[in-house]
């Protein structure tokens, strides 16, 4: 899903060559809290720290509806590697 958002700010897909200066630079963790309980993530990152993810905010560490948001794009026919 984060890496969906990345694609969608960097205007190129992860393994496609880009003129763009700004590109992907590896991934860094998180822990998150859900309704569920407490997770690790992996949230992508940008060169120019430009990128700020819709679903998990910057500074935030609350994924409030995340677990609707994954329960939907399971109903609309998404796969397991899609989804991550």
């Amino acid at each position: 899903m984060l890496e969906g958002e990345l694609d969608g700010h960097l205007d190129y897909e992860r393994h496609r060559r880009s003129s763009n200066a700004n590109k992907r630079n590896g991934h860094s963790k998180k822990k998150v809290r859900t309704s569920l309980g407490e997770s690790e993530i992996s949230v992508p990152r940008d060169r120019d720290t430009s990128f700020y993810p819709m679903v998990v905010p910057k500074q935030g560490n609350m994924a409030d509806g995340i677990e609707n948001i994954i329960v939907s794009l399971y109903a609309k026919g998404k796969s397991v590697s899609d989804i991550e």
